[in-house]
């Protein structure tokens, strides 16, 4: 009976270090307590001393197994997927206007908004990522915009609606196909594919 307490008790640890692995909902989890309750009962019904080596065993190796679980977890497949990887400061942070030519290049030119502009958001100019403030008028994401001015490190832009021909300037929106407007895809929306 001493060895189905051991036994017992080594499934349930595995089952522990399984739920690492397989996104169960903490079924494994549920399944390798009444394991290890079971094998410490196992080992009591044997004698008091293997029940108390057992449950020992099991003090003694959960924590440890469950500190070794916070260190390994991040880097299983399941733990990359739901952490956030390591940002760098050039995917999230804007840039900024470090000289007076910058500033002088920027005037005028076209962009897209990168985020809603409520008054203030990030813009794409040129390649590069500035953060905006929008002169009186909001802004939605995926819009063309003008940058009016550059005062201080504040980029300072407006709705842009010019003509067909000066839209081209404009730099590519880096948006997915759901989010483009059914005109630049070539589909006309009212053709029936059933007739």
């Amino acid at each position: 009976m001493i060895y189905w307490a051991f036994l017992l008790l080594a499934i349930g640890l595995f089952a522990v270090i399984l739920e690492l692995f397989v996104p169960s909902a903490g079924i494994l989890g549920i399944v390798a307590g009444i394991l290890i309750v079971t094998s410490v009962v196992l080992g009591f019904m044997e004698s008091v001393s293997y029940g108390v080596i057992v449950l020992t065993a099991a003090v003694v190796t959960i924590p440890g197994l469950l500190a070794l679980m916070v260190k390994v977890w991040p880097y299983t497949p399941l733990g990359k997927r739901i952490l956030l990887k390591d940002l760098k400061p050039e995917d999230v942070l804007p840039n900024y206007i470090e000289n007076k030519e910058q500033k002088e290049r920027l005037e005028g030119q076209l962009g897209i908004a990168q985020t809603k502009m409520l008054p203030s958001g990030i813009v794409m100019v040129d390649g590069e990522k500035f953060d905006a403030v929008s002169e009186g008028f909001a802004v939605e994401k995926g819009d063309a915009i003008r940058v009016i001015s550059v005062r201080g490190n504040h980029v300072y832009v407006e709705p842009y609606h010019g003509e067909g021909e000066v839209q081209e300037e404009l730099p590519p929106r880096d948006l997915d196909i759901l989010s483009q407007p059914i005109e630049e895809l070539g589909i006309d929306p009212l053709d029936n594919p059933l007739e």
